[in-house]
């Protein structure tokens, strides 16, 4: 959802930079552009592309029925680019805080960051199921017509891969960059 991917975004760039602190402590460039490479490779291939699949396919859920009370993404031809431009900021911005926040040595503030928004994002998906668990457009939804989620198989399909490829990719990417770090700071005095 919208709502949610934006703030994630920002979130997943304070988490990278938690993984990475041993290397991103050092203050040497090369660690700190090789953690963003890292990061961005990620947002653009396991992340990014998922809300943009539900924009196209699921608007009214994507949205959460707020809002955009038109049917179809269609309906809005600049919502795609703002949104992703909108992503990426976001995210850098993220990496960004983390980065300096972990440098400073406030490596719980950081972890309170991406931990808040974390809640933050369950809450907004629990705590108003009547309209994240329904699909259908805005007015489906006005209407009290709009389908649960676990009604479209192809939806629930797609909501479980996208999670998977989304979990799985992170972890791997997280596990890399501790890994990383722990070879760092066992050949190193720096840390």
């Amino acid at each position: 959802m919208v709502q949610i991917d934006v703030p994630v975004a920002f979130a997943l760039g304070n988490l990278f930079a938690d993984i990475a602190k041993r290397q991103l402590r050092t203050e040497e460039p090369k660690y700190y552009y090789k953690t963003f490479y890292k990061y961005l490779t990620y947002q653009i291939f396991f992340f990014c592309w998922i809300p943009v699949y539900f924009m196209i396919n699921y608007f009214g859920w994507e949205t959460t029925h707020m809002w955009w009370t038109k049917g179809s993404i269609t309906n809005y031809p600049f919502f795609v680019p703002i949104f992703l431009v909108v992503f990426f900021t976001s995210a850098i911005a993220g990496f960004k805080s983390g980065v300096c926040l972990v440098r400073r040595g406030r490596i719980w503030l950081n972890r309170l960051v991406y931990l808040g928004i974390g809640l933050f994002s369950g809450a907004w998906i629990f705590g108003q199921t009547n309209t994240t668990f329904k699909l259908g457009t805005y007015d489906e939804w006005k209407e009290g017509t709009a389908p649960w989620f676990y009604e479209d198989k192809t939806f629930l399909f797609m909501l479980i891969l996208t999670v998977l490829v989304w979990a799985v990719a992170m972890a791997v990417y997280l596990y890399k960059l501790n890994k990383e770090g722990k070879r760092l700071s066992s050949n190193s005095d720096v840390i």
